[in-house]
């Protein structure tokens, strides 16, 4: 199953042509659910009547509209399903066999193709290795063959050692090569000595997410973003509103002043669209 209109080859043509000419370097954090795909993982809640409290479940749609109501709570397991790794791949082959695209998408699949470098900055708590295979998963299921040659050839573009290697070597090191948050996850928390994180409240924990990426990122590129004739431009998307109001902030009076060189753009798809925020540097 593959959707070509995703990706045209004229747009591949088109796209290339640009990025060859204005010679930025392009790298991207995506948030997962209501972004990337429509998961259909629900949330545990309960819900005020008048008999009291009842339990509910809501998709992480809802949640992001009704998390601040104050006629929902959240349940004590309320996050159970977005800690199991079996039930985010299950949820993930639903999404993919539904075509649930979520507005980011494309320029997620775009950036895949190009071999750019990515991040998934996601509340959800499980181990970041299985993010790492739901990459698999969204590959197999949503390229076409020719998106896929073209993006083999820009990772050997990108990644000149791996040229001699097999095909499915050179995908592996560079889908290992990216990076994968899962910010309420025990395993985020302690290598940033949190003392924890909520599903429900996760701006926080984003930012630490972003920023980390961001110094890995101009670490790698530092040569190429110094010199004159390159640039580093580096995005962050998101459909929760708190976390595009959270991060926005972040971006200008902490990103921007470690990383001036750096553009930055945010992609609000709150509104089932893409807002395209260019945050320009103020001198």
């Amino acid at each position: 199953m593959s959707k070509e209109i995703i990706i045209t080859k004229e747009q591949l043509k088109r796209m290339g042509g640009l990025i060859k000419e204005d010679k930025t370097i392009r790298a991207y954090s995506f948030d997962w659910d209501d972004n990337i795909l429509k998961m259909p993982t629900t949330i545990k809640m309960l819900v005020k009547t008048n008999d009291g409290w009842e339990p509910t479940e809501v998709g992480t749609e809802e949640f992001a509209l009704i998390r601040d109501n104050k006629n929902y709570k959240l349940a004590d397991d309320a996050f159970d399903n977005f800690i199991s790794e079996e039930s985010f791949l299950v949820d993930l082959e639903k999404a993919l066999s539904a075509e649930a695209f979520a507005p980011s998408f494309s320029k997620f699949k775009e950036a895949l193709v190009y071999a750019n470098p990515i991040s998934i900055i996601t509340a959800r708590g499980h181990n970041p290795r299985v993010l790492r295979k739901g990459m698999d998963l969204v590959i197999s299921s949503t390229f076409t063959e020719g998106e896929l040659n073209t993006m083999l050839d820009n990772i050997q573009q990108s990644y000149p050692e791996l040229e001699d290697e097999l095909p499915e070597v050179i995908l592996k090191n560079y889908l290992d090569s990216q990076e994968y948050h899962t910010v309420t996850s025990k395993i985020f928390t302690d290598k940033f000595g949190l003392e924890g994180g909520s599903a429900a409240n996760p701006e926080e924990n984003k930012k630490i997410a972003l920023r980390d990426y961001v110094t890995k990122i101009v670490t790698h590129v530092e040569k190429l973003v110094s010199s004159k004739q390159n640039k580093l431009s580096i995005g962050f998307s998101d459909d929760d509103l708190g976390n595009i109001n959270s991060i926005i902030p972040f971006i200008r009076e902490v990103l921007q002043v470690e990383f001036p060189h750096v553009d930055f753009v945010v992609y609000d798809t709150s509104e089932g669209g893409m807002n395209k925020i260019v945050l320009k540097q103020v001198k």
